[in-house]
């Protein structure tokens, strides 16, 4: 399996998410114990629901199995206490069309509303591996085992990926399915250097990767499978490697994926459209989508290292450029580390340089809007444009003048006419620090604000969303 690959299949979860026979669009509960009432919008045929322990992430996914595939799951023990009573509805996209699925919750038992027809698949390999092994080591005659049962023997494609998941070098592997106490499972046989072992007597991190490996090799096409936490017993090697199967699976098979997971690794290796942060508020849980602030991040031990560095003409470039992407790309803004430049001329001068990628940092200009024209055909690739035509201080200040009641109400000083009349006739740039001190603020304080009144128009909210995407995009083919 190649990383390349692997990229390649990640930036397609993001853009073509609409071809998947299916996706789910909402998860919807209402009034469950232990995780209130709230809902999770799905983009991608990958989601990861990630926080820390205690936060309901296995209460929700054992919701949603319960709901697709209530002949599945019992809700007995701590499972039917959480899921005493609610209601959860799901609404997703089966062939182009849109669907609901919905159940209700009563005392451990379950009610949903007609037929589920897509296969559902519930993995926790915590407990499985334990189990299965527990079971095998019953016997010590292989033959009793396998029970007659011929071996499925890798060929060259799967044994390549099996040693890219396991980080292993296996020279065979053979897999016999065998029935077990919870049905169907998959007994190994490894020859690997000059040994050659079973189940009986692997790590629970080798087994653990082999089983989810054989649990989303073995389902047919366009199956939704329910993960929870993959990064049990993994290395952290291993925990990067299953998530790129993952997403090739989901790619390759059009599978659907929801994960759950509070690892670093995982979180890092699953495409961000599909992240979802749970955390507690009041009694319930809440959802964060996308890249959550570090203060949640922090309860999982996940730090975001900057790997992105923005070039900007100025200032107040700088400071625009900051508030757009945390409002519509908090992930990207985390990632990023914004210079600021000597005009338009300095970021072409380092981008001619390094432009687009160091070693491990991507470097990219970000003009004002009135730079279209004089930016060079061959930085073009390495660059994108703040909204308007014009200077950032240029368009906040006829702002301001078109419209100083926005800026009095904002700032609660009665003296904004005065402050705008006396200095009317100053460059821009002394119009700022003039501005600044008359308010008695500095320029970081108040540009924020103008981007506060400035982002309330229409044109300019879709124009930042435009830069967000295109900046998106032009770092992601860097990275």
């Amino acid at each position: 399996m190649k990383l390349a690959r692997v990229q390649d299949y990640s930036r397609w979860l993001r853009s073509q998410a609409d071809k998947w026979p299916f996706q789910p669009e909402r998860i919807l509960f209402e009034d469950v114990p232990t995780l209130g009432t709230g809902e999770i919008v799905l983009s991608s045929p990958v989601t990861l629901l990630a926080g820390p322990n205690g936060v309901g992430k296995t209460t929700l996914l054992k919701a949603i199995w319960a709901t697709l595939a209530p002949g599945l799951v019992e809700l007995d023990g701590p499972t039917g206490l959480k899921l005493s009573s609610g209601r959860i509805t799901i609404d997703y996209r089966l062939n182009a069309e849109h669907q609901t699925k919905t159940a209700s919750f009563t005392l451990g038992d379950v009610v949903t509303d007609g037929e589920f027809k897509v296969e559902v698949v519930h993995l926790d390999a915590a407990s499985a591996v334990q189990e299965h092994q527990k079971e095998f080591c019953a016997f010590t005659d292989l033959d009793d085992i396998i029970n007659g049962v011929g071996p499925r023997i890798l060929d060259i494609a799967a044994l390549l990926e099996v040693n890219y998941v396991t980080r292993r070098d296996y020279r065979e592997v053979r897999i016999y399915e065998v029935e077990a106490t919870s049905g169907v499972v998959p007994f190994f046989e490894v020859s690997y250097g000059n040994d050659r072992y079973d189940s009986r007597t692997m790590g629970a991190g080798e087994l653990a990767a082999l089983f989810l490996w054989w649990s989303v090799d073995r389902p047919e096409n366009n199956t939704i499978f329910l993960m929870e936490e993959p990064e049990t017993y993994l290395s952290p090697a291993c925990q990067e490697a299953i998530c790129h199967y993952i997403i090739a699976s989901a790619f390759e098979k059009k599978h659907c994926f929801i994960v759950t997971s509070h690892s670093a690794k995982v979180i890092a290796a699953i495409p961000e459209t599909g992240h979802s942060f749970l955390f507690r508020s009041g009694g319930a849980i809440k959802v964060i989508e996308g890249t959550p602030p570090p203060a949640i991040l922090g309860t999982i031990g996940v730090s975001i290292a900057v790997d992105t560095v923005l070039l900007v003409e100025d200032e107040a470039a700088a400071i625009l450029l900051r508030q757009i992407l945390e409002k519509y790309n908090s992930g990207l803004s985390r990632r990023s580390e914004i210079k600021i430049c000597d005009g338009h001329g300095g970021i072409s001068g380092i981008l001619k340089k390094v432009g687009g990628q160091l070693i491990n940092v991507g470097v990219f200009g970000v003009f004002d809007g009135d730079a279209k024209g004089e930016v060079e055909d061959k930085i073009r690739q390495h660059s994108v444009f703040l909204p308007g035509e014009m200077p950032v201080e240029v368009a906040f200040r006829r702002m301001v003048e078109a419209d100083n009641e926005a800026l009095r109400a904002a700032t609660g000083s009665d003296h904004i006419p005065a402050i705008l009349f006396g200095i009317q006739g100053a460059d821009h740039h002394d119009w700022y620090a003039d501005l600044c001190k008359h308010l008695g603020m500095t320029k970081a304080q108040v540009l924020p604000l103008l981007f506060r009144l400035w982002i309330r128009s229409d044109d300019n909210a879709v124009a930042s969303q435009a830069l967000v995407a295109e900046l998106d995009k032009v770092t992601a083919k860097a990275h």
